[in-house]
């Protein structure tokens, strides 16, 4: 009888050891807190640029109209602007690559990044499709590419949301959505497309995979660069944002171990300002299942 009961004992001790070895106990202690809360501020600094935004507009082969009065052209509503600062002139070669004029209206001060002043200038655009930006006073602009479109965004250092936007509440720090995942690159880099805020699916690379286990099943996330991650999950649209929501990975020089920490969840640009251009996530990177951690939608 003692040697039946010590045998018992001894694989109950087993198998903890291997129940420990497949899910370990995530402790939130005081250093987890306080490493989240220095995440959760840099977030919100970060957002600074995002809250400048004050607009976004798409060029067509036309004359555009820039300025606060300009309802036939680029419009926009922000502290800094005036009824009228310039105008752009755009139109496509017969080879399909685009010429953007920028002409200042008579009296109105524009500088370049370096300081220059100009009166009219031929805005190139670089690899990326995105232009040198042009300033007036607080204001702001340059052009960017989407989907092979091409649109002014402009952002306003005086943009009321600057100060009016307090953040999101976040769920409590939850241990149970830290996992011990496994990562996996690509032998080749994927490109595919997703929907994003424009409207238009944008084309974005994936460049390996993140598994995990959850409640007795395994699943899978693409990743993108540098470790950027879409999620959704069944709390989107509901206690989360219903675009989903983003996190970085520490990613392995090589296939191995990662930590994926859903109580870094946070929402995209396009949760509190309507000139972004986010990505949404991928079909394969919706999860089936209530992720009770990250960034909620309940403002401050």
């Amino acid at each position: 009888m003692y040697r039946f009961l010590s045998r018992i004992f001894i694989l109950l001790i087993a198998s903890g050891f291997i129940a420990c070895e497949t899910k370990p106990s995530f402790i939130i202690d005081s250093n987890y807190k306080s490493d989240m809360g220095s995440y959760e501020k840099s977030l919100q600094e970060g957002r600074v640029k995002y809250l400048q935004l004050a607009g976004l507009f798409k060029f067509d082969n036309a004359v555009h109209l820039f300025g606060k009065s300009s309802s036939d052209g680029f419009s926009i509503d922000s502290p800094t602007a005036i009824d009228s600062i310039g105008q752009f002139e755009y139109r496509l070669t017969d080879s399909g690559n685009p010429v953007i004029i920028f002409k200042a209206f008579e009296g109105v001060p524009i500088n370049t990044e370096d300081d220059y002043s100009i009166d009219q200038t031929s805005l190139a655009l670089d690899e990326s499709g995105t232009s040198a930006p042009l300033f007036f006073k607080d204001l702001k602009w340059q052009v960017i590419t989407r989907s092979g479109s091409h649109y002014l965004r402009v952002w306003d250092k005086q943009h009321p949301m600057v100060s009016r936007f307090n953040g999101y509440e976040w769920f409590p720090l939850n241990p149970d959505f830290i996992f011990n995942a496994e990562f996996t690159y690509f032998k080749d880099k994927k490109e595919e497309e997703v929907k994003s805020q424009l409207g238009v699916n944008a084309t974005t690379t994936f460049i390996g995979t993140v598994e995990f286990d959850y409640n007795g099943k395994s699943y899978t996330l693409h990743v993108g660069q540098n470790g950027f991650t879409m999620v959704s999950d069944d709390t989107s649209g509901s206690d989360s944002y219903g675009g989903g929501r983003y996190i970085y990975l520490d990613l392995p020089e090589d296939n191995g171990p990662v930590t994926l920490d859903f109580n870094k969840l946070y929402n995209p640009p396009c949760s509190f300002s309507q000139f972004t251009t986010c990505l949404y996530p991928p079909q394969q990177n919706q999860l089936p299942f209530d992720i009770i951690a990250g960034e909620t939608i309940k403002r401050l």
